[in-house]
């Protein structure tokens, strides 16, 4: 009986969670679902997919195959069962990606748009996404929302996937996402933007990132020592970049231009990185 009382009430803190995220993101007209990664998101996914294109095939075929050949045709597109995660935003070059260009190749992923000056552009054209709800939505690390437009899949589809979520385990990410949502300082989103950024001393830098995005990013100097930056100046290394972070809570049609505050912060990490 315990085992059963914990799946119920781990099953109402989801049901729960999914009525606030609607409310407060504006996703009445998605139906949504949790996994514990975007690994497992995606693999939902790519099995879900890959299920409807059989069943298409199954019907298209059922008059010219034997019904033990159904399932092996192979007029399966590769891509079915081996969905790939398109960037809505593409970190490494500060771009924001068209929803048409992420969903012709696959399942957007909405992590870094979702929650910010984005997103109303996010749901008023995605089919379907898949985001992170720690990044913009400051909750907890351990959950992925996967949101499909209600109109644009089938009740099978969706049920499917509502079945496959209740097979997975998230230990208590929801009811740690309820509470940080319970919390009276959390707000939903992500106001802050960033405009170009450019730096006369001490080193000559010029942002690449597109405007009005939570970022700035900044070719990666040569022979610059970033071994003394803060742990909010990410360093990638391929392509090689710097990319600072913005973060202000607030709530839905505010923005803030914190490119100011950037600006000062990677000053003072290049000072300290010339002077050590």
């Amino acid at each position: 009986m315990a085992p059963q009382l914990a799946t119920a009430r781990a099953a109402a803190a989801r049901d729960k969670l999914r009525g606030l995220l609607s409310r407060h993101y504006r996703l009445e007209n998605y139906d949504l679902f949790f996994a514990p990664s975007l690994h497992i998101a995606r693999v939902l996914l790519s099995q879900l997919f890959l299920r409807q294109e059989q069943a298409r095939n199954q019907t298209r075929y059922a008059s010219h195959y034997p019904v033990s050949e159904l399932s092996v045709l192979p007029t399966l597109p590769m891509m079915a069962g081996n969905i790939a995660l398109v960037e809505h935003i593409d970190m490494q070059h500060g771009r924001v990606r068209a929803l048409s260009e992420c969903q012709s190749q696959g399942v957007t992923d909405a992590s870094e748009s979702f929650a910010t000056q984005l997103h109303k552009r996010l749901i008023s054209d995605a089919r379907l996404f898949v985001t992170r709800l720690d990044r913009h939505a400051a909750l907890c690390s351990d959950l992925v929302l996967i949101a499909l437009r209600t109109a644009d899949f089938s009740t099978l589809v969706r049920s499917e996937l509502r079945l496959f979520e209740q097979g997975l385990a998230f230990g208590g990410a929801a009811e740690q996402a309820l509470a940080i949502m319970e919390d009276d300082d959390w707000r939903p989103f992500n106001i802050a933007t960033v405009e170009s950024i450019a730096l006369e001393a001490p080193l000559l830098l010029r942002s690449i990132q597109q405007p009005g995005l939570p970022f700035a990013l900044f070719p990666l100097p040569i022979g610059l020592n970033v071994s003394t930056f803060p742990q909010d100046i990410q360093v990638l290394s391929s392509p090689q970049r710097l990319r600072l972070r913005a973060n202000v809570r607030g709530s839905v049609n505010k923005h803030l231009n914190v490119t100011n505050t950037l600006k000062t912060r990677l000053k003072e990490a290049l000072i300290r990185s010339r002077n050590s």
